[in-house]
């Protein structure tokens, strides 16, 4: 066996952290273990309609130690609360906690002694199972599948997932099943570094510039995940996806040369400092960019040195999960978040009440007057669009029509919420990225359409200087909050155009008290830059 097989050293914790499922337990059959197609999917089912709702044991302490920091600032904590209460929400069963519910990511390793029954596709069980709890459970389907080399159409199961299943040693089958919001994918980075920036300063020199461009997003506080070397580029990711989940926590801190990886707690230091210092913080400023770091070391080819560096978004969805000759088991996760909340209730510092359903010029002006960094509380009527719904319409006009006049009348929220329950308003809702829109900025502004937006994270340079141009304002929301906003923050919500879309089509929302912060003010000025 390689010294630098990583399922050698993978956690996967002790039997206490898990919970015995109502599945009948395996067939052996000569001598291996034999499993049912079925029960394979209805683990990934339970599975994933937990991991949408429940965050993984300690990861919220983590979180609510930032409330007991003293050098954290009034927004982060202000975030901090906000994401514990909205994991409180969640924890009920109905909202899921943010409403980007993700890729569904299965990881598994599969001994040798362990077969399915008839010779089924175990991929094609687990995947099944994942497509049965996204539609049971309202979670929301992102996938795009392609018409053509750049024609796409949502898939409308959220298949595929994405599913890496190998053969190791042994008699039993372990699984992660874990989702992946498309913001903190989006924040992956992989390269092939020379090997020079083995010196400390030259490599902290390189962390610094990949940890700085991760920035606020994709709804930090983040688990950061740092990979270097690996004999291939692959498994320098493999190895970084496997650690953002905690599965290489038992990696030890030496190695001798032989090819055995190492974790490093002065390296998981150094990334803890590096995003403490970018300013980002739990996304409006702060400290705490990073909840908590990983950095794992692996052997290379004497000419390459693959870098890989990810995140975990606040979104933390994820469980462990092992079948054995006794039967089927999954992780036990997070029960009562509300232990956690402090016993009052925070406001959120020197925030202004914005009355959008006020006359235009009214609340327009309100925002043009506040600078960047301010805080605000948005009640009113937005329009709610994202990316497919900006295509449509800067197509349309393009061919000369006019931009509609609910992308006049009102600010502009990009959002894409999963499906209402019966009888619910909405379902789970937040901001997507801002930057994905910044190519539809220009020719919306010129019509005096899209002044004020409302999204996550930064924006370019370009569309700082666009938006100064038309006098707009850009405020971001709590990213990762998605069913304190569906619960407290939206009275109303109806689709009034490109329904065909799902969770993109076109929606008139009423906030109440949604709170967020400038970002760009209307004289370009950046909260983040």
């Amino acid at each position: 066996m390689s010294h630098t097989d990583l399922h050698r050293f993978l956690d996967f914790g002790g039997r206490d952290d898990y919970r015995k499922l109502d599945l009948s337990a395996p067939a052996v059959k000569n001598g291996a273990l034999e499993l049912e197609p079925e029960a394979m999917a209805e683990l990934a089912r339970i599975a994933f309609s937990e991991i949408a709702f429940k965050y993984p044991v300690g990861h919220l302490e983590l979180l609510a130690a930032i409330l007991r920091d003293e050098k954290a600032g009034g927004g982060e904590k202000f975030v901090a609360e906000t994401l514990l209460r909205n994991a409180a929400i969640a924890a009920e069963g109905i909202l899921p906690m943010c409403q980007d519910t993700g890729t569904a990511l299965v990881y598994g390793w599969k001994g040798e002694g362990v077969g399915t029954a008839g010779g089924a596709d175990a991929a094609e069980a687990l995947g099944r199972g994942a497509a049965a709890a996204y539609a049971e459970r309202r979670l929301r389907k992102s996938q795009l599948g392609p018409l053509s080399a750049t024609g796409e159409r949502n898939t409308g199961d959220n298949l595929p997932a994405a599913i890496d299943l190998r053969a190791v040693p042994g008699d039993s089958f372990r699984l992660l099943f874990a989702a992946k919001g498309g913001g903190s994918t989006g924040k992956t980075s992989l390269s092939m570094e020379s090997p020079a920036i083995l010196r400390p300063e030259a490599l902290e020199k390189v962390l610094a510039a990949r940890i700085g461009a991760l920035g606020a997003s994709a709804c930090p506080p983040y688990s950061i995940a740092v990979a270097l070397g690996g004999a291939t580029p692959s498994q320098a990711l493999y190895a970084m996806e496997l650690a953002a989940w905690g599965l290489l926590d038992r990696l030890p801190a030496e190695s001798a040369a032989d090819g055995t990886p190492l974790r490093s707690a002065e390296w998981e230091a150094i990334v803890e400092r590096i995003a403490a210092g970018t300013g980002v913080g739990a996304q409006w400023g702060g400290r705490h960019l990073a909840l908590e770091a990983r950095f794992i070391r692996l052997a290379r080819h004497a000419a390459n040195l693959p870098l890989a560096v990810g995140v975990s978004c606040s979104a933390h969805r994820k469980a462990r999960a092992y079948v054995d000759s006794s039967g089927w088991y999954l992780e036990r996760l997070e029960e009562d978040p509300a232990r956690l909340l402090p016993a009052s209730r925070a406001a959120l510092p020197g925030a202004v009440r914005i009355d959008l359903d006020a006359p235009r010029e009214t609340w327009l002006e309100a925002l043009r007057r506040l600078p960047a960094g301010s805080a605000a509380l948005l009640s009113g009527t937005v329009t709610v669009a994202r990316d497919l719904a900006h295509a449509r319409i800067a197509a349309a006009m393009e061919s000369g029509a006019p931009p509609p006049a609910y992308f006049v009348d009102h600010p502009i929220f990009y959002a894409g919420p999963t499906d209402p329950a019966p009888g619910a308003v909405t379902g789970s809702f937040g901001p997507t990225t801002a930057a994905r829109m910044d190519p539809y900025l220009a020719p919306f502004t010129a019509a005096g359409a899209s002044l004020v937006t409302i999204a996550k994270g930064p924006r370019g340079k370009a569309a700082a200087e666009i938006i100064a141009a038309a006098r707009g304002v850009y405020l971001a929301g709590i990213g990762g909050a998605a069913a304190i906003a569906a619960r407290e923050q939206v009275a109303e919500s109806r689709i009034v155009d490109h329904e065909d879309l799902g969770m993109e089509a076109v929606r008139l929302v009423k906030l109440r008290d949604y709170p967020a912060i400038v970002v760009i003010d209307a004289s370009g000025a950046s909260f983040y830059h």
